[in-house]
């Protein structure tokens, strides 16, 4: 079982991991609508005030993915001609669920108050909010559990990339970490020069 969880690439097979990814997809989409989060690029999950709908926030999400798909079917085909792109996806939509463990934070109750505080407190530029412990103690725990499922995500890409490209080279290595960088650079500019909207 411990092995599964480090490393489903290897002991899963690859259309039941599609069918968890998909489903995985789209199950938090939702809670990031209803939580009023949004995907603006690869490695974010912000709050907003802005009305999105459920496409929108769909269309946000699996924009992202499907870059980072791309971009490393290409990585892997350089590596290895006989990488798939079901395991690539695969690989992408299992690892971006610890990432979205985050959003889980909003189903307790203080977490939501104090978080929905900031956000309204931010787009008008009041600052004071911070000026309250209760408000920094909640960012401080948001902000360390943000970096270990952050973590999570990118030992997730690591371990599944390696095990469906058997990428054993240090300059194969290399080219993987790139190809991440591009991904985050991509998305994040994509985020900022195109609508967020579907419509």
């Amino acid at each position: 079982m411990i092995k599964k969880l480090l490393n489903p690439f290897a002991y899963i097979n690859d259309v039941k991991l599609l069918i968890i990814g998909v489903v995985a997809h789209l199950f938090f989409t939702f809670i990031a609508y209803h939580f009023n989060y949004y995907f603006p690029d690869f490695i974010s999950i912000q709050k907003t005030i802005i009305n999105f709908s459920f496409l929108d926030i769909l269309y946000q999400n699996s924009r992202n993915v499907m870059i980072a798909c791309i971009i490393l079917f290409i990585c892997g085909r350089s590596i290895n001609s006989k990488t798939r792109c079901i395991d690539i996806c695969n690989v992408v939509l299992i690892a971006r669920i610890p990432y979205y463990l985050i959003l889980l934070t909003d189903f307790v109750p203080i977490v939501k108050e104090k978080m929905d505080l900031v956000t309204k407190s931010v787009q008008i530029n009041n600052l004071v909010v911070f000026q309250d412990p209760s408000v920094m103690t909640v960012i401080m725990i948001i902000a360390i559990l943000a970096l270990l499922v952050m973590v999570l995500m990118f030992y997730y890409l690591y371990i599944g990339f390696i095990t469906v490209t058997n990428l054993k080279k240090l300059k194969q290595k290399l080219g993987f970490i790139v190809s991440v960088i591009i991904i985050i650079i991509i998305t994040f500019v994509l985020s900022v020069l195109i609508p967020q909207t579907l419509f």
